[in-house]
């Protein structure tokens, strides 16, 4: 047995070495380039996720809905304005023949400066000054030379005690902003949809126009091919006129595919939009992802959580119990109307300055009692019914949501198994194709019958990749009926 010197061992191992040491820096180089270049395909890649996030970003009927929201918000702002407080100044000179003596001329100078406040209670407040000089004419009266100082109230007891039509419009336009939230919610979980739906039928019909290409480009090959076999005597004159024939068949097909694509370019097209508000460009075929999402079934699981998510968030169950309060607001503001007015007022002042007296006070009450209540009556009847009208419809509306989340699973799972069906039917399709493929190269079959597998090949991919669309179409519908879109 013979060994290597230890000198040579120790020089290959210092000419071995750097290379070593090298090789892993240039692994990692090389893992480095190739993750790069995956993030930048997946970045160019347009997702459904990525259309549904410009979508909500950017498109004008989103806009349009928000807006709404914030004329809600600008409808409570203004009921508001009732409540606000306000300074009145009234101000007359009059000249007038004396109620005492005829024909003698009169003056008064009437000046009243207040200030007035109005309360969700129903108390109105109000204070300020009067200085009224002359001949005061009835029902005004004189006041001191300084004028006279006062402050008010007047609140209502029944009638008016903190519910009136103020209150009441108040109340309904602050339920009216969670109102239009639920009623943008619903306008974009319908944009979102019919995005997504035109999303899938968008990537989907691009790879039918690629087997379609495939497809051609196999006739055509075949055609050449017998052409020159026939010039040489291999096959008669009618094989060839069969598979020039199957190429123009299938250029029509792809013409037809080619078709579908651009209708769904365009179709998508219609959802997609720049920050500016300007249409985006039309989206290509280059950015369509390599690899779609695999379909899966749903579990038991899925369906119990996404019932659960879609009577907690459907925006139209909770337009309806928003409804109803509005509702209520009108019955307890009609039940209050049948209630007779008792106001009582009091107005404590002091009057100042020369022939003045001093404290003065006005004070007393209003009483109206209503001989016949046909007004209040007809508003509590009408808010009843109304409440039971509701509550019918959000019986029969939680009936649809279950159903439609119920649907929305049975469609999943039923795509699902139609898709794993057609996968086996694809590949056994493939499989006949070849083995006819085969048996025509031994002699023993017809060009007829390799164009009829094939044929069948490819009605079998596009049955599969119409199956896949359909998946992920029934998907995204289970996430617009729960809400989760």
């Amino acid at each position: 047995m013979k060994f290597f010197p230890l000198s040579l061992m120790v020089s290959w191992f210092c000419l071995l070495f750097p290379a070593v040491v090298l090789a892993e820096p240039l692994l990692e180089v090389e893992l480095k380039e190739l993750k790069a270049e995956k993030q930048q395909t997946r970045d160019r890649e347009f997702t459904v996720e990525k259309v549904l996030d410009q979508v909500r970003q950017n498109h004008p009927k989103l806009f349009s809905a928000d807006l709404e929201r914030r004329i809600a918000g600008a409808k409570l702002l203004e009921k508001q304005g009732a409540f606000d407080p306000g300074i009145s100044l009234e101000t007359d000179y009059l000249r007038y023949n004396d109620f005492s003596k005829r024909g003698k001329v009169s003056k008064t100078f009437d000046n009243d400066l207040s200030f007035n406040w109005l309360t969700r209670s129903g108390l109105k407040v109000t204070t300020g000054g009067r200085y009224n000089t002359g001949d005061v004419k009835p029902p005004l009266y004189p006041t001191g030379d300084s004028g006279e100082y006062y402050i008010g109230a007047k609140l209502p007891l029944l009638r008016g005690f903190r519910i009136n039509d103020k209150v009441a419009a108040e109340m309904q336009a602050e339920i009216g902003i969670p109102l239009a939230d639920a009623t943008y919610t619903e306008t974009r979980l319908s944009i979102l949809l019919q995005a997504a739906y035109a999303y899938w039928n968008w990537a989907v019909s691009d790879r039918k126009v690629t087997v379609a290409k495939n497809i051609l480009n196999l006739a055509e090959v075949r055609c050449k091919a017998i052409e020159e076999r026939v010039r040489q005597g291999d096959l008669p004159r009618i094989d060839a006129v069969e598979a020039c024939q199957e190429v123009q068949r299938r250029q029509g097909s792809l013409y037809k595919s080619t078709r579908e694509f651009e209708k769904n370019v365009f179709k998508l097209s219609r959802y997609l939009w720049e920050p500016g508000g300007n249409p985006s460009p039309l989206p290509k075929a280059s950015e369509i992802p390599v690899q779609l999402p695999e379909p899966l079934p749903f579990s038991d699981d899925d369906w119990m959580e996404g019932r659960k998510a879609a009577l907690e968030k459907r925006p139209e169950l909770k337009a309806l119990n928003l409804q109803k309060e509005i509702t209520e607001v009108d019955l307890k503001f009609a039940k209050n109307q049948r209630l007779p007015i008792v106001d009582l007022f009091a107005t404590p002042g002091y009057d100042t300055g020369g022939s003045s007296i001093g404290p003065s006070i006005k004070a007393g009450v209003i009483l109206t009692v209503p001989l016949r209540q046909r007004t209040a009556r007809g508003l509590i009847a009408a808010a009843q019914f109304k409440i039971q009208k509701l509550d019918l419809e959000q019986r029969l509306l939680l009936q649809q949501v279950l159903l439609e989340v119920d649907d929305a699973v049975s469609a999943i799972n039923a795509a699902y198994q139609q898709y794993m069906a057609a996968r086996r039917e694809y590949d056994l399709a493939r499989e006949l194709e070849q083995g006819e493929r085969d048996r025509f190269d031994y002699g023993d079959s017809t060009i007829f019958l390799v164009n009829q597998r094939e044929r069948l090949t490819f009605e079998a991919a596009v049955k599969l990749l119409d199956l896949e669309a359909e998946y992920h179409q029934a998907k995204v519908n289970f996430q617009a009926v729960t809400a989760q879109l």
